[in-house]
């Protein structure tokens, strides 16, 4: 096979997809339902991955290719070529002149009321099975087969699902548990079954809810007022005033929402002249809000700030507080459904009371419990975000109240308990386990909101994740979902949307013209899921794939395993006993992920910084090495990288070039939302850099070192071309300087190794 000249070579579109995957990642339309089904951290866009992988096994245009297919006007400029590469990817319009009308209309101050997008998110337009027919056809052309696909650090599956979004096969590889369940569920299942297993799994999802619902409706009993439900519960973390002994509820706002009807909680403390024994509430909306729910906070910077005496609370003393067990919370507000819709009130002796008697269904429960080992035992471990262990929180339990634990304890029983009735039922094992499977995400979205972690969102008026951020700050206020009617009957309408979502974006051989004729070998499953250090994978052959496509771990912008470790201490006790396999290690591997971890050196003092990197490149390399190794020789490699830091490209480069990679070309791709909460606001970066590398067959001899001095200005001249297409693109600020990250590692990866001084 020779080595085919590579669409992502000769050209790309980098406006069109830049602009797509922001549209898709915008805070304020629908995500792709891979989303949905379970919390993955730093997936990248689907749209953008559509690019990666299709510019990566399409050939550049040539006539020759023209002339092999005299009747499809889709190949026969490279301008028509460009077009269907985009129509393939789900652009089915002008996304530069509708971003140009919106950019337009913005900055004139006109209100748009059309939307200059006249066609769906990219990722729901899904190519006619004759476009996917001929794709086949042209990759076999260029190939001489179908190609495979390889991603090594699956993640979040948005490359291998999009491979098989284009009926090509794909390997889907991580080292988390969690992650490889991910895959699984929202990758190899919905491929491997289809639409139809929602059937079998929205029965048996009904009898879990149903279940769940009578164990847990005397927990949420509904008040009095028989016009209105109870759908949130909204909490305060609370301490004794050093001074007072009284407690101090710790809220940084009283605002509960912000719209034109806007409502507040004013905190009292005393009556008729008299100072309570504890704080008391009420509701204030509109215009009886004479008081500033900032200025009125008893939480400000790290510090308390106490409602009795109006002083001050040192940050150590709740601390100290918390870590001595003394750290409580408070019911202060009540979400609300009511007839004119969504309201709040003041918690009542009904509410209290059923948050006592939970607190005493879970001790009653708790040794059996202990004996089944239905609850998180394992301790939070040392690693780089501390906070849970500094506010009180040493085990993962304890990032759930007393009626969060018998929640979830709850669901844990009863999944264990629906095991043996559908293995019983569903006489075909695989389909009655990947029905289970697809119930155990159900757990995910549960714990994801409805833990001291969620929060009330006061702009959505919803309950926000306990992953808003990437890290594990500590909540002063939290939200509970109720869970004797709504949260595992929402969580299982999610689940079903999610699963109908993904299979309904996948390619049907039976929907295929002319099947008998067709190049398509669309076999179920049509995707491999393993769980190997990507380092080291030996159950793949050599040379086994035509493009090994990969978004490794960014340096320490995501701290993977040990975010992870939130699910996987629930998930080894349900989906656990479905997959033991995944779940065998009492918390998730940390040794063997490639990020750069200063928590994993804390012991070598100043030098835990420079271990740290060197880790992960190290670990960068051999992960490499392993692509090499299962990469054809004529075969691409796409590797997709984000990071501000010139150190995490010197550690993913300096890994690249090593392992015997050569960078052919680059391109930044905008990936990121400006409304993201990781990206708002932020001296962010918003682009993802696509190296385009093959494998170097044998290093130069040049009988002599290769300094950086002797190849500054071809890397000046290399950066200074880049850095005019970038600003012609419209990139700016730290975008515009990591456009140049890509062409300068090209440089040095025809002269490597090259030697500083």
């Amino acid at each position: 096979m020779k080595r085919p000249r590579l669409f992502i070579e000769e050209g790309f579109p980098v406006r069109e997809l830049g602009i797509e995957s922001v549209r898709e990642r915008n805070a304020f339309t629908a995500l792709p339902p891979i989303y949905y089904l379970h919390v993955w951290w730093a997936r990248r866009p689907l749209v953008a991955c559509a690019g990666a992988v299709l510019g990566s096994l399409l050939p550049a245009w040539t006539q020759e290719l023209s002339d092999l297919f005299p009747d499809r006007p889709e190949l026969a400029t490279a301008k028509d070529y460009q077009e269907w590469f985009l129509y393939l990817c789900g652009i089915w319009g002008d996304p530069v002149v509708a971003q140009r009308i919106a950019q337009l209309a913005k900055a004139t101050g006109q209100r748009n009321p059309n939307n200059p997008f006249k066609y769906k998110q990219a990722f729901k337009n899904i190519p006619t099975p004759d476009n996917i027919n001929l794709l086949h056809k042209v990759l076999k052309y260029a190939w001489g087969r179908i190609p495979s696909i390889s991603d090594p650090t699956a993640g979040g599956g948005s490359i291998p699902f999009e491979a098989l979004c284009y009926g090509l096969k794909a390997h889907a590889n991580d080292l988390n548990p969690v992650a490889a369940s991910v895959l699984r569920a929202g990758v190899e299942l919905p491929a491997t079954y289809g639409e139809e297993l929602s059937v079998d799994l929205e029965r048996w999802g009904q009898k879990l809810v149903e279940r769940l619902g009578n164990r847990l409706a005397p927990f949420f009993k509904p008040h009095d007022d028989k016009t209105s439900e109870a759908s949130n519960f909204i909490y305060a973390r609370t301490v004794a005033c050093p001074r007072t002994g009284k407690i101090v509820p710790l809220v940084g706002n009283w605002t509960l929402r912000r719209s034109n009807n806007r409502v507040a909680v004013r905190i009292i403390t005393q009556r008729d002249g008299v100072k309570l024994n504890k704080p008391d509430y009420q509701i204030a909306e509109g215009d009886d809000i004479d008081f500033d729910p900032k200025r009125t906070a008893t939480w400000s910077r790290g510090k308390g700030i106490s409602p009795w005496d109006q002083m001050v609370i040192d940050g150590k003393y709740i601390r100290a507080e918390a870590q001595a067990g003394r750290m409580g919370e408070m019911l202060y507000a009540v979400a609300i459904r009511t007839q004119q819709g969504r309201s709040f009130r003041v918690p009542t002796k009904t509410d209290l009371d059923a948050l006592t008697a939970a607190e005493a269904e879970l001790e009653r429960l708790l040794p059996q419990w202990e004996r089944d080992d239905v609850l998180p035992t394992e301790y939070f471990p040392d690693g780089n975000d501390r906070r849970p262990i500094q506010y009180g929180m040493p085990r993962w339990r304890d990032m759930f109240t007393s009626r969060q634990l018998l929640v979830h304890g709850c669901f844990v029983e009863e999944y264990r308990k629906l095991i043996g009735e559908v293995r019983d039922t569903i006489t075909d094992r695989d389909r009655a386990d990947a029905v289970l499977t697809l119930l155990a995400m159900m757990q995910s979205k549960a714990i994801g909101y409805n833990s001291r972690q969620a929060f009330w969102n006061i702009n959505r008026q919803s309950i926000a994740h306990t992953f808003a951020m990437h890290a594990f700050p500590f909540r002063k206020t939290f939200t509970e979902f109720e869970a004797g009617r709504e949260l595992f009957d929402w969580c299982l309408k999610q689940l079903l949307k999610a699963y109908r979502g993904i299979a309904r974006l996948l390619p049907d051989a039976a929907d295929l013209p002319n099947p008998e004729s067709s190049v398509l070998n669309l076999v179920s499953p049509q995707t491999k899921v393993t769980r190997d250090n990507a380092g080291h994978m030996p159950n793949i052959p050599d040379k086994n794939f035509e493009l090994v496509c990969i978004d490794p771990p960014y340096y320490d912008n995501v701290m993977y395993a040990e975010l992870s470790d939130y699910f996987y201490v629930w998930e080894k006790r349900t989906l656990g006993v479905v997959w033991p396999e995944f779940f065998s290690d009492e918390l998730t591997n940390k040794h063997d992920e490639a990020v750069k971890s200063k928590a994993r050196f804390a012991a070598m003092g100043s030098k835990a910084d420079e271990l740290a990197h060197n880790d992960y490149r190290f670990k960068m390399r051999a992960i490499f090495e392993e692509c090499r190794r299962i990469l054809h020789d004529e075969g691409a490699m796409c590797v997709m990288f984000t990071h501000k830091a010139a150190d995490a490209w010197n550690g993913l480069g300096a890994s690249l070039l090593d392992a015997g990679f050569t960078i052919e070309t680059s391109w930044p791709v905008s990936t990121e939302s400006p409304h993201s909460g990781h990206q708002a606001k932020q001296n962010s970066v918003r682009s993802t850099i696509f190296l385009v590398c093959r494998k170097q067959a044998k290093r130069p001899d040049r009988g002599k070192r290769v300094y950086l001095s002797e190849i500054e200005s071809e890397i000046r001249a290399a950066t200074g071309d880049a850095l005019n297409r970038a600003a012609e693109q419209g990139l700016s600020g730290v975008d515009l300087l990591l456009s140049t990250y890509g062409p300068a590692l090209s440089v040095l990866s025809r002269h490597w190794p090259v030697y500083s001084s």
